[in-house]
């Protein structure tokens, strides 16, 4: 192996290797410097020259001890020779032997904090590497090449995160043993960064921060009200990796610092406004270069508004107690005020709290920091109520995060809810949070969004490991969406047999129910576009067809129940201002099909007789069935990419009639059909476009009338199964049943009406006049079927007569 490489013998390798041996004693060894310095100290009290004795030879195993903790409990780098035992941890270096193998290497991974913490963030560490590492030693060089090149890209250090992605890149099958964990090489590089910040967080603690000294804070002035009513965040101990956002927090400073005397953070709930005033107070409390002379240890003290507003009690008091805050912290001189959920001072109405008056005057002077933490809606309200308390301020607008910077921030977070739940995250529960945060909740930007969902998937831990599964749980306890690929026996059964499962309620209309059942599958699957709802169907024919009983059949048999589909219907959208009602908010009006589709996200949505529906409705509709999405009134993203949407539509009824009349079967004429209805525009091109696809139902002929009635029969039937009663009819009664309801231009709808008045009207009477008893059947002959319509035709004869 070459020297320049790994070197066993160099001194700090030995160093590692000493560190190693003498930490299995280094307990004893400390237990013996306290025990030697006990005896001698009480030798000497007794006059017992031994005593002497005893404590110059305490100072053998001191020696020791002291060597271990400052040289060789973690041996430094040697930053200026580029070899894997001058940069690799030494925990990790001491375990290698002279001509380690990479399957030595794993073994040693499993011994260190690096490969343990890889094993369980990632399922990727010594436990897995061993199984598939090579025993070759003639291997191990490359790794060590790849882990130096590594190791240039970061910070130079070789840990065991490093070493073990090299081991990785190494593999002939990485592509296929990733993706089965769900995990890039990205993902590992984000790990190793990961790593590196939790181990210097854990060496820095305790390490003593400069905070300007006891003097400096003493010579400013005297805060008791500020105190009880604020929290010093700068002394609060909240770790931050102070990598999120460098450059707001250097704006932060920058207006500051330059007599700027208010900021107002303007940004959504849970962008993450608080958690940029706790970085900023980090970097005022431990200075560096970019940081204002004038700004140096000024601690930032963030009122608690909820406390401060249940004290206040009455509105004069409130205004009393904030006046008296404000001069306590511009009395100290060395105190930035900060209202966190500033909106709670400036509510409209009788008993709510309006600090304007009290802010206008200071914020127009100048001479007191105070940064206002506020949603964007309120601002505006502001800016229009007051506009020169806005005009005085410095507004900083504060966006939502991305994928990297929200990981940042899901990554600080970890430790603090791991202690409190007693769980452990794995890091694709991380990225199946960024993931199903972004689609299910509203009420928050990112990070917030993403935060509020890790937290929760904490109930769902599986022995104590947060997985991707237990944040998918989360969202379908929350939701009762599917948020995972189907896993379950009994989902994939009903999902390879759903079309058999739609006969069981539908007739006829093949095409129709196969590109519905192929839509679920791609979607359960994980094959489909996760940026568009599961499927968009367009279903044109005549009434009665069953356009509208394939959306219920399919809420029926897979999405939980008829009474979970969203169904709107568009004759009630027929002016523009019909928009609104379209995307209002739910607390205004529940009935929107935002706020429904926030309610319940996995669901079918029914546009029915789309073609009555307004233009700009139809166009408000189009950014829904292309990209999934449909903004509120208040500017949420609602996301319908779990929703199946279908819309239904009678155009061009009378001329599937026709060409049914003419002898074409349904496949010969479709395609035909629908290039008329282009040219006919009623619909514009562009949102037939967006739909998945369109297809057209033909009438039903009476062989498959014969089976609406037999499935007429099945729900009288399930009706009756409470009395214990059956009802049965003869073939040539529902040939009859048939004959009456058959109507080309109506489909199925009149067949409900000839099964009410000819078999249900028979059984209700039956059951009234007690000749039918429970457990028995009841059978329904043509004749009886025959009397009961001719009965009714006759009273519908005279009815009219006699209008």
């Amino acid at each position: 192996m070459a020297v320049k490489l790994f070197n066993w013998h160099s001194r700090r390798a030995q160093l590692s290797r000493y560190g190693r041996h003498i930490s299995t004693w280094v307990t004893l060894i400390e237990f013996s410097v306290v025990l030697l310095i006990g005896l001698g100290i009480g030798g000497l009290l007794l006059g017992l020259s031994v005593g002497w004795a005893l404590i110059g030879v305490m100072a053998v195993p001191l020696m020791v001890a002291y060597w271990y903790w400052y040289e060789l409990h973690m041996v430094p780098r040697e930053e200026d020779t580029h070899t894997i035992d001058a940069r690799m941890d030494s925990d990790l270096l001491a375990l290698l032997g002279s001509q380690p193998t990479p399957k030595d290497i794993a073994l040693a991974l499993l011994k260190v904090n690096s490969g343990v913490f890889f094993d369980v963030r990632f399922g990727v560490g010594g436990r897995f590497l061993k199984e598939v590492a090579s025993e070759n030693r003639e291997d191990t060089p490359v790794i060590f090449e790849e882990a130096l090149r590594i190791a240039s890209q970061l910070d130079g250090r070789v840990s065991g995160g490093v070493i073990i992605v090299a081991m990785v890149r190494q593999l002939s099958a990485r592509d296929t043993l990733l993706g089965h964990l769900q995990l890039t090489e990205e993902d590992l590089m984000r790990g190793v960064k990961w790593y590196h910040y939790l181990d210097e967080m854990i060496q820095q603690r305790g390490k003593r921060k400069r905070s300007g000294g006891i003097g400096r804070d003493w010579s400013f002035g005297w805060i008791p009200t500020l105190s009880h009513f604020g929290v010093n965040i700068s002394t609060s101990g909240t770790v931050s990796r102070g990598e999120v956002r460098p450059e707001l927090v250097e704006q932060l400073m920058g207006t500051l610092g330059s007599g700027g005397g208010t900021i107002a953070l303007v940004g959504r709930d849970g962008v993450g406004k608080t958690e940029l005033v706790y970085e900023l107070a980090a970097k005022l409390i431990g200075p560096d270069t970019k940081t204002p002379k004038d700004l140096w240890y000024q601690q930032i003290f963030m009122l608690d508004a909820s406390r401060l507003l249940s004290v206040g009690g009455q509105r004069g008091r409130v205004e009393q107690l904030v006046s008296t805050v404000l001069g306590e912290a511009y009395a100290a001189k060395n105190v930035i005020v900060c209202f966190d959920n500033a909106e709670l001072f400036f509510e409209e109405g009788v008993g709510s709290v309006d600090i304007t008056s009290q802010l206008l005057p200071i914020v127009e002077a100048g001479r007191l920091r105070m940064i206002l933490a506020i949603n964007e809606q309120k601002f505006l309200s502001i800016s229009k109520r007051t506009p020169a308390l806005v005009a005085a301020m410095n507004k900083v607008m504060v966006a939502p995060t991305d994928e990297s910077d929200t990981m940042k921030v899901l990554e600080d977070h970890i430790p603090g809810v791991e202690y409190k739940r007693k769980v452990t995250y794995m890091y694709q529960a991380l990225k199946e949070t960024y993931s199903l945060s972004q689609r299910y909740v509203y009420d928050l930007a990112m990070p917030g969004q993403a935060v509020r969902l890790m937290e929760q998937a904490a109930e769902y831990a599986d022995n104590g490991l947060v997985t991707s599964r237990s944040v998918q749980l989360a969202v379908e306890r929350a939701t009762g969406i599917k948020a995972g690929t189907a896993d379950d026996v009994a989902e994939k059964e009903t999902l390879l047999n759903l079309e058999g499962l739609l006969h069981q309620r539908m007739i006829g209309q093949e095409r129709a129910i196969q590109v519905v059942s192929d839509a679920l599958r791609r979607a359960r699957s994980g094959v489909r576009n996760q940026g568009r709802p599961v499927g968009t169907f367009l279903f044109l024919g005549p009434t009665g067809v069953g356009k509208t009983e394939l959306a219920k059949s399919l809420a029926e048999v897979y999405f939980g129940g008829e009474d979970t589909m969203i169904r709107l219907d568009m004759n009630e959208f027929v002016s523009a201002d019909d928009v609104q009602r379209l995307i209002a908010d739910g607390a205004d009006d529940p009935g929107s099909l935002t706020a429904q589709v926030m309610k319940r996200p996995f669901s079918v949505v029914l546009l029915d007789e789309i073609e009555k529906a307004h233009s700009s409705v139809l166009t408000t509709l189009l950014q829904l069935l292309d990209e999934g999405i449909l903004r509120d009134v208040r500017g949420r993203e609602i996301s319908f990419r779990d929703c199946v949407v279908i819309a239904t539509s009678n155009a061009g009824a009378d001329r599937i009639q026709e060409y049914i009349t003419r002898g074409y079967a349904l496949a010969q004429f479709e395609e035909n059909f629908i290039n008329e209805l282009i040219g006919s525009h009623v619909f514009h091109p562009e949102f037939l476009n967006r739909f998945d696809e369109m297809v057209v139902f033909g009438p039903l002929t009476k062989e498959q009338l014969l089976k609406v009635v037999d499935l007429m029969l099945v729900g009288v039937n399930k009706n009756l199964a409470g009395q214990k009663i059956t009802v049965s009819v003869s073939d040539d009664a529902k040939e009859y049943l048939v004959e009456a309801g058959y109507d080309p231009r109506l489909g199925a709808r009149p067949m409900r009406r000839v099964v009410q008045r000819a078999v249900e009207n028979t059984v209700a009477k039956l059951l009234l006049s007690n000749e039918a008893a429970p457990g028995s059947t009841i059978e329904i002959t043509r004749d009886q079927v025959e009397e009961m319509l001719s009965s009714r035709l006759k009273a519908d004869t005279l009815a009219e007569e006699n209008k």
